[in-house]
């Protein structure tokens, strides 16, 4: 009747075909790891600038004096505006170094493609 029994790989697919499956997969995980570091470096990133606006506010609303407030204001500013180029090179490194990760598992999956067709060719 009906054969219900799973195919195993090598029976399922060619052995190109197998490899060219194995190197997609091989790319979306570490795809996915890539992504999931970058989120999270900036959850933490907008995390501090929550607690960093958190403590603004707090500070404001103990601002009783006119003079007080701008200073608030002017120190909020003053510091955000000297964090933010800090952030932003952090955060550009990390995907620079992530990209250059990648790139060297393309090179990888690549060569290994190349040698796996290659002594397919010759045998």
């Amino acid at each position: 009747m009906f054969n219900n029994t799973l195919l195993m790989p090598n029976q399922a697919m060619p052995a190109t075909a197998r490899s060219l499956f194995l190197t997609q997969c091989r790319l979306n995980v570490e795809a996915s790891k890539t992504v999931l570091r970058y989120q999270i470096e900036l959850l933490r990133f907008c995390s501090h600038q929550l607690q960093r606006y958190q403590t603004f506010l707090d500070d404001l609303v103990e601002s009783f004096d006119l003079n007080d407030t701008f200073e608030v204001v002017a120190d909020f500013t003053q510091n955000a505006l000297a964090e933010a180029p800090q952030e932003s090179a952090r955060l550009a490194g990390m995907a620079s170094r992530m990209v250059s990760a990648s790139a060297k598992v393309v090179r990888e999956l690549a060569d290994e493609t190349v040698e796996d067709m290659g002594a397919r060719t010759c045998s």
